[in-house]
């Protein structure tokens, strides 16, 4: 008898294409049945109290009451789930009575003490760990680790993370990273592309600043970079017009406009200020394009110095300029860094592999429910 599983996640962030992803490999699989589980924030805390955004109702207990909720409705119309995956705890932090009766695993980009150390501000809030608040959250993240059948971080440092900050024995977690549709991102013949007056650098962030695109529109008006042209895929951004400068607004991952955008590209530049993962380097990759990025987060992981590109000290434009510089008069080393890029993302990166994986530990959580006593 096949594997009911549960797949849920916040839409926030790459949090949307990282399921997106796995549903579009584990879908149409005929050996598990599968329900997939969006929770739009905003939209559902309305729907809860209707009371304006300042509630008192703590924004992690109003959407793990939500997606309770939403979970019977799947349970009622389909049967109960046999095993369950979620991004991160939060979800489900407060469904204490589906984590006791349903096996469960958790994939996360970061922990919270992760995030602090890595002073990622932007997803979680800055907090004293020393505060009754800060203390108690930490039990209860605790406990949802500790509960978990396995875990799944997308780095190798979160992994640190939940040995030395949570204590999870490391038998209990497997790094298991986004996964990219190589069917999906399939690179030009760049060897036989033409050379156009211009090289084409592009950036995709829709947080423009944290993103560090504001560092490339300086270079952008450097007149040592008028034959680059600067793509800018993002709804945010801030800087002038000019000749070499284009703003895409409206391009959503996995789109055709954003593939065709990154078959156009010659490099790929991102200096961010904070990540915890890379996705959409991963994406430029797959597509064979050199990848200039910061050592920020779990970005080392996806990036490797030399090779597929360059890691970059956060905030350091003469570093960027450098390296923008050196990809921009050498086609050969950008083409080398492009191939050694998508090889890289095949061995390491391919979501039907990270599919696989993420089934394999589910089936082994659903069958643990049935041997346990």
């Amino acid at each position: 008898m096949k594997s009911r599983l549960l797949f849920a996640a916040y839409m926030a962030g790459g949090n949307a294409t990282i399921l997106q992803n796995l549903e579009d490999q584990i879908a149409a699989r005929a050996d598990v049945g599968s329900a997939f589980l969006r929770v739009e924030m905003d939209e559902e805390s309305r729907r809860l109290d209707r009371r304006p955004r300042r509630s008192l109702i703590p924004g992690t207990v109003r959407n793990s009451v939500l997606t309770g909720r939403r979970i019977g409705r799947l349970e009622e119309e389909g049967g109960p789930f046999d095993a369950a995956w979620f991004f991160q705890q939060t979800i489900c932090m407060f469904l204490w009575r589906f984590r006791r009766r349903v096996p469960y695993v958790v994939a996360m980009d970061g922990t919270p003490l992760w995030y602090a150390k890595n002073e990622l501000w932007y997803a979680v809030h800055r907090f004293d760990p020393k505060s009754p608040g800060a203390r108690l959250k930490q039990e209860l993240t605790r406990r949802v680790y500790a509960g978990a059948f396995h875990l799944l971080p997308l780095s190798s440092s979160c992994r640190q993370s939940l040995i030395e900050d949570y204590g999870i024995p490391p038998e209990r977690i497997t790094v298991v990273p986004p996964g990219i549709n190589l069917d999906v991102y399939v690179a030009p013949d760049r060897q036989a592309r033409a050379g156009g007056n211009r090289l084409e650098l592009l950036f995709i962030g829709a947080d423009f600043m944290r993103k560090g695109g504001d560092l490339l529109v300086k270079l952008a008006q450097d007149p040592a970079f008028h034959d680059v042209r600067f793509n800018f895929v993002t709804q945010a951004y801030r800087g002038p017009a000019a000749d070499n400068i284009r703003v895409f607004e409206g391009i959503t991952p996995n789109s055709p406009g954003m593939l065709a955008l990154l078959r156009e590209a010659d490099l790929y530049a991102l200096p961010t200020r904070a990540d915890s993962h890379a996705i959409a380097s991963l994406e430029a990759m797959a597509m064979e394009l050199p990848v200039i990025t910061t050592p920020v987060g779990g970005v080392p992981d996806v990036v490797e110095e030399g090779v597929t590109g360059y890691l970059v000290p956060k905030d350091d434009p003469s570093a960027l300029a450098d390296r923008i510089r050196a990809l921009r008069d050498d086609r050969s080393l950008r083409l080398r860094m492009g191939a050694a890029g998508r090889k890289r993302v095949a061995a390491s990166f391919n979501a039907r592999t990270v599919a696989a994986t993420v089934i394999d530990v589910l089936k082994r959580a659903a069958a643990s429910r049935s041997q346990a006593p």
